[in-house]
Parts: structure tokens; sequence; C-alpha cells
């Protein structure tokens, strides 16, 4: 019969609560910072204090059970199948990896979790005998080496769904990977939310599903093929406003070898600055046994189709070897929502204290949606006493202004939804007007939010 081991009630540290469980075992950890590296070695339960609560959601305020380690395998080490870990924030490993996972195990689950300021966030791999489920983590400043979730060495059957991705992340958000003839099989990555993030970058991988993701504003090409890849369906995604292309495909990681059987339908590609899809030579085979590209039913932000024989976003194919005729001709997808904050404010003085806010519509076709929400923080608790929600035009602005005389700090989160084209500016009042210089944000110099804020409509 399973037992529960409560840390640190029963077990001093998180180490010793696994040496002492059995198979099966559930290990509950309270609320705390536990500076150790967490190897689980046997089939057990490993539950944070946030189990079973959504990362991408839960709030700032959240009480966390906190794991600390700089060791070169990873903070913690999944060693063994059918393992769950759930509800932790793993960061500050400045040698490698938040999590990491061998090329041995299978059935394992990492959910629930805040992955942040690692060298890379997850270093996972699979044998493929049992499904891994990663899913409703929070990954966020994975900075040193650049990966949010990153595998090398073989991962199949596995799941990567419901994660959010912000920030930090210069290689890519999700990297599957290796040498040609890697074991990278059977992969479905399916409603993750990126914004400002980085690719998915695929290389050396067989039987991948793309579907219902939402990549806004992404620091290179959102989907991104290194070669070596056979079977792959991109569907029904939102590839939107990235700095290069919506869908690249290259043979940079495979030595030469290219890319074959690439299907992408009822996806909504617009607003890359290079490309919706862009082809290098000889990256892609269409040599029979092989199909095509398969490109049709996409819309590329334009009634009129991709350029060259639209005005929406471009198909770059030096080959000939992708069909796109035809497209849709209108969004099928729900436009997406960005939401960017102040962060925490501090009230300067004693004095009654005013937010005055300037939006901007510069979308010359789209109009704009805007939730504006404002948050006392005095206390410590996030308790909201601002919500409204109104439209705006194509290029229209408007003003608020909003009393936090009553608060020390504060906040303001801003949703936008129709068009990532918006400018906001915040200025702080005092009692007679005047600005006060310290508080005074563009949009450049708000944050893009990681989490919503739970409870609030």
């Amino acid at each position: 019969m399973a037992n529960e081991i409560n840390v640190p009630v029963d077990q001093p540290t998180i180490t010793a609560a696994i040496a002492a469980a059995n198979t099966y075992d559930t290990i509950r950890v309270a609320p705390g910072i536990y500076y150790e590296t967490v190897v689980i070695d046997k089939i057990v339960q490993l539950l944070g204090a946030q189990a079973g609560v959504d990362a991408t959601s839960r709030g700032a305020f959240a009480m966390e059970s906190i794991i600390v380690s700089s060791d070169t395998t990873g903070s913690v080490q999944i060693q063994s199948d059918n393992v769950v870990f759930d509800g932790f924030t793993v960061e500050m490993n400045t040698q490698w990896a938040g999590i990491f996972a061998p090329t041995t195990v299978s059935g394992y689950s990492i959910q629930n979790n805040i992955i942040r300021n690692n060298v890379t966030g997850m270093y996972v791999h699979s044998n493929g005998e049992k499904m891994v489920q990663i899913r409703n983590n929070l990954l966020v400043d994975n900075s040193g080496f650049g990966n949010a979730i990153y595998s090398s060495l073989g991962a199949s059957n596995l799941l990567i769904e419901a994660n959010y991705f912000a920030g930090g992340h210069s290689e890519a958000s999700i990297n599957i990977g290796g040498d040609p003839g890697t074991a990278n099989n059977n992969l479905t990555i399916a409603r993750n939310r990126f914004f400002r993030d980085n690719s998915i970058a695929l290389t050396s991988t067989t039987n991948v599903k793309l579907i219902g993701n939402t990549m806004q504003e992404t620091q290179g090409s959102s989907v991104f093929f290194g070669g070596a890849t056979n079977y792959t369906e991109i569907d029904g995604n939102v590839l939107e406003g990235g700095i290069s292309s919506g869908i690249r495909v290259t043979t940079a990681f495979s030595g030469g070898v290219p890319n074959a059987n690439i299907v992408a339908h009822d996806n909504s590609i617009q607003g890359n600055a290079v490309a919706g899809l862009n082809l290098d030579t000889g990256a892609y085979d269409a040599a029979t046994p092989n199909l095509r590209l398969d490109a049709t039913n996409n819309w590329w932000g334009s009634p009129t189709g991709p350029a060259p024989i639209g005005t929406g976003n471009s198909v770059i194919d030096p080959d000939g070897v992708t069909e796109y005729v035809p497209f849709l001709t209108s969004n099928p997808l729900p436009a997406p929502e960005v939401v960017r904050t102040t962060g925490p404010v501090l009230r300067t003085g004693t004095d009654a204290q005013s937010i005055y806010v300037s939006i901007l519509n510069n979308d010359t076709n789209n109009q704009a949606s805007i939730q504006i929400l404002g948050f006392d923080l005095s206390d410590g608790s996030k308790v909201p006493y601002v919500h409204e929600l109104f439209y705006l035009s194509p290029v229209t602005d408007t003003t608020r202004t909003y009393h936090v005389q009553f608060t020390s700090q504060y906040e303001f989160q801003f949703g936008m939804t129709g068009t990532l084209d918006v400018n906001i500016a915040v200025w702080g009042l005092d009692s007679s007007g005047k600005v006060i210089s310290s508080i005074r944000l563009v949009a450049e110099e708000m944050t893009s939010i990681q989490m919503l804020t739970p409870g609030v409509p």
C-alpha cells in the first residue's frame, strides 16, 4: 500500500524523503526553498505546494516549493519511469538544466512547474516505451544555453502541451534535434503559448504534430526546420509578428540532409518580417514517393493570398516545391491576446496620485480591443480595483485617468486583441496634476506579462 511522506515534517529534505520512499509513494513538499539536487530514482509522485495548479496562470503571490541547485547534470534528475513531478519552482541552476531526464526512461510527467533562470530549462529525453507528458509549465529566462525545452539524444512518444514560454531563450523555446538518425519520433506539440520568445526548432524528427500553438512576436522564425525531418503536420497555429519567418525550412543542422513531407493547413501566418514561408535551395525533398510541401488553406494576412501572387506574407520557394493555392481569404483563428504590465509601482510621497494612460491604435486596418486591469498591491495581495474593456478604431487614440491615492503599491495590466500595433504610455501624476518623473512608462518599457491573474474576469 502506498504511503505519503511530508517534507519537512516527516523527512528534513526532498532527498531524504525519496530515500525513505517505497515504489508508488507520494512525497508532498511544503513551501520553502530547498537547496539540493533532487534525484528521483524510483516511481514516486513528487508534489510541490502548487501541485495541480496550472503554473501559467496561478499568479505572482502563490506559495512555492522552490528547488535551487547548480548541479552540472540538472537540479532535478528523473532517473526512473513513471515519475510525477508536479507543482514546483526550479530556478537558478547556473551550470546546466533545471530538469534532466535521460534516454533510458519514459512515462514520466512534468506538470504545473515554473522553470526559470537556469542555463537550460529542461534537458529531457525518452526511450518512447511510454508517453512522456510536459504540461502546464511556465518557462522563462533560461538563457545561458538559450533553450527552454531541449532534447539532443533522442525523444520519442512525447506530448508538450499547454505550456507558456516567455522570453530569454536565445536558441529556441523548444529544440528537438540531434544527428540524422537520432530517434525523435511521434512528438505532439500542442496548444502552447509563446510570446516574444523563440522557435519550435526541429532537426532529425519523424512524425511530429504542431497543433493549436500561439506564437506571437517570435524572436526568430516561429517554426524552424534544421533538416532531416520527415512527416510534420502544422495545423491550426497562430504564427504572427515574428522578426523572421513564420515557417523556415533549412538544412542548417543536418549536414545537408533535406526535410520531407511537411503539411501546413488552417494556420494564421501574418506580419512576419521576412516571410510567411521561407525555404532554402535544396532544403526540401519532393521526389517520389515524398509529397510536395502542402501549404494550402492557410491565412497569409491578406484575402489576396501570399506574395508573390497577393499582398500577404510572402512564400519564398526557389525550388518551386510548395503548393499554397488555394489559400484562405479570412483568418480562421481568433485573434490572440497580448498582455503587458507596468509591474509593481510604488507611490511616491504622501500626495494623492493618479495614473494617466494614453493608448494609440497604430493599425490602419484593424480595430483593437483593449482591456485595462488595475490592482492594489498594498498588503501583499493582488486586489483588482479597475476593470475596463473598450475598443479603438484603426488609427485612433484615447486617454484614461485612474485615481490610486488609497494605495501604496499598484500594478496596471493592458490586454490587447485584434492587432499587435498598439502603443501605450503611462504617467504618474501628483495631486496638482504634475508628472511624477519616476513613474513614466512607454510601451517598450512595459514587460510582457508571464502569467495572468487568477480570479479576475
